[in-house]
């Protein structure tokens, strides 16, 4: 099998347009934090590295304003104990407060933490990312394996002239970290495969060369293990199409990289584009080995990268192997600096031929939506609805911005896939797919709050022993009451599935004194021939959950100011 097989050559301009106008969805609703200068820290296993980008005024490119590495090697040890101890943390906040000050000193106006593998994988990982938010004020998330292969992406997509000229067909990124390992094929529209494995070369070098002790014996089980788990993948590439170039990201392939240019008597040659033959490949993980069976450190590899690099250039090896391919070019950006890509497309800062991935959120709630069958009519009624509820409330009953509006908006969406298992209970079902659906463009801490609005869009109310309640800090439980009550009151006003309501005003009443109590009048604009009467029996029968918990008084009007429901 070979990296050269390809699914028949469409071409590639109305391909993308396909895509841009696949992405254009009704009710697409995005909105992120950003600004023209962002600071992005990549909490790796092995290292955390920060990179400090200003988009460009001709939104074409951005400029890099400085770049910032500090090895975190007490962080593997989560890899392993699966818990992140306090002497890890404090070093960890150490290392984040210096970086954010570095940061607001090239005026940062956003500055975003991301955490993989380790973060991902500790039982105290979302406690921990809190710790991070609220003490250092830094908007520190966790992303699941597939979303850190879409940045990953990007930060390929946007790399130097001289690795973006080789991605006019279809090509797959390897990316190895030092939790895990991520394989991607696409193009410059699309990705077409992307899977997470667990091969990072801190993770296999704890499991294979426990304290540091390396034997052949040793070595041939870690050849064994990266094929046995790869080769299946390669089939499954092959399955999608294929690719014609590979590209290697990450630190442990540009230290590859960097002996082979000295083999080749290039040491100074520009690292981005450089290009490894598997020959060569061959010769350098056999050079790694020796040197690791003497004992002896291998010379051109830093102290920090040595005790892992064996590891990972047996992993790309094998990758190359699995895939059929002849040689990897590398590319010197990766997850850090997809995020920041990703930031500036949805802020409208870059479009650089890009645009067609700025609406990477909307675009997987609709693939959701239509893999589990949902009813897009219904859904986009009751997402439409929602939006009107919560923008006119905000002030009166929240203050919130519009990127938790968006969550509300995903909710809204996914609320009813839970059908696709049965409709008993399918609020529970919904949450259960949505939370392990990997939904692109959304950190974890976002999928688990969406999943948890949606599973309260009927049913009782929030109870201490419901994994969608208790699973969530003070604060995510009070954005899922809120934002459910609002879900609650916008679904009944479609209970019909007729989306006969076409327009919403939520307005004070005069007895409100103070706008956060009192009554809340919705008038009620329908669609000409329409009843609801189905909707307000609907509203009668969930409109407590809403009313308690705002502590407010509902009146329902329609059109003209006829009263349909009145609150008792």
């Amino acid at each position: 099998m070979t990296g050269q097989q390809n699914s028949s050559k469409t071409d590639a301009g109305r391909e993308a347009s396909n895509l841009e106008r696949q992405v254009e969805r009704k009710n697409s609703w995005v909105t992120v934090k950003g600004g023209p200068v962002i600071a992005v820290i990549d909490m790796g296993t092995n290292s955390f590295h920060m990179i400090v980008c200003q988009a460009s005024p001709d939104k074409d490119h951005f400029e890099v304003l400085a770049k910032v590495k500090e090895a975190v090697p007490f962080f593997r040890r989560s890899l392993t104990a699966h818990y992140i101890d306090e002497p890890a943390m404090r070093a960890a906040a150490r290392i984040l407060r210096d970086m954010s000050k570095k940061a607001k000193e090239r005026g940062a106006s956003t500055i975003v933490a991301v955490a993989t593998s380790a973060v991902r994988e500790s039982k105290n990982g979302e406690e921990c990312l809190r710790r991070i938010r609220q003490e250092l004020k830094i908007d520190a998330r966790m992303v699941s394996g597939k979303e850190e292969a879409r940045l990953i992406y990007l930060g390929v997509l946007s790399s130097l002239s001289s690795v973006r000229s080789k991605l006019k067909g279809r090509f797959c990124i390897v990316d190895i970290g030092g939790g895990s390992t991520e394989l991607i094929v696409g193009d410059r529209g699309q990705i077409y495969f992307a899977e997470s494995y667990k091969l990072g070369a801190a993770r296999l070098s704890q499991r294979f060369f426990k304290r540091g002790v390396v034997t052949r014996e040793y070595i041939r089980e870690l050849h064994d293990e990266v094929r046995g788990v790869l080769r299946p993948s390669a089939n499954g590439i092959a399955n999608s199409g294929g690719f014609e170039t590979l590209i290697g990201t990450s630190g442990t392939i540009q230290a590859l990289a960097k002996l082979d240019r000295v083999t080749c008597g290039s040491p100074h040659a520009e690292l981005n584009g450089w290009t490894i033959a598997i020959d060569r490949l061959k010769e350098l993980v056999a050079y790694l080995e020796t040197a690791a069976l003497r004992g002896e450190k291998p010379k051109g590899v830093s102290s920090d990268r040595n005790e892992t690099v064996l590891a990972g250039s047996i992993v790309l090896l094998e990758s190359m192997i699995s895939l059929g391919i002849k040689e990897v070019s590398v590319c010197t950006a990766a997850l850090r600096e997809g995020v920041v890509v990703d930031r500036f497309l949805q802020t409208g800062w870059l479009e650089a031929g890009l645009t067609v991935h700025r609406d990477p959120r909307s675009k997987s709630v609709h693939n959701l939506l239509e893999k589990y069958q949902g009813t897009l009519e219904h859904a986009q009624q009751v997402a439409y609805l929602s939006q009107l509820l919560f923008t006119q409330t905000r002030g009166i009953l929240h203050n919130y911005p519009e990127d938790i509006g968006h969550l509300l908006w995903s909710a809204a969406m996914l609320h009813d896939v839970g059908m696709f298992i049965g409709r008993n209970g399918h609020h529970k079902h919904s949450y259960y797919l949505i939370k392990n659906a990997g939904l692109l463009g959304h950190s974890e801490e976002e999928v688990a709050l969406i999943a948890s609005i949606a599973r309260y869009h009927r049913g009782s109310e929030p109870k201490v022993t419901h994994e969608a309640w208790y699973s969530h800090d003070l604060e995510g439980r009070k954005i899922v009451y809120d934002l459910a009550s609002f879900l609650r009151i916008a679904e009944a006003l479609d209970r019909s599935h007729k989306q006969v309501v076409k327009d919403l005003r939520v307005i004070v009443s005069a007895s409100s004194k103070d706008g956060q109590s009192g009554n809340l009048s919705l008038f009620l604009n329908l669609h000409e021939n329409s009843h609801c009467q189905s909707e307000i029996w609907a509203l009668n029968e969930k409109r407590s959950f809403f009313e308690n918990h705002f502590q407010t008084k509902l009146e329902v009007l329609v059109d003209a100011g006829v009263a349909l429901a009145q609150s008792e």
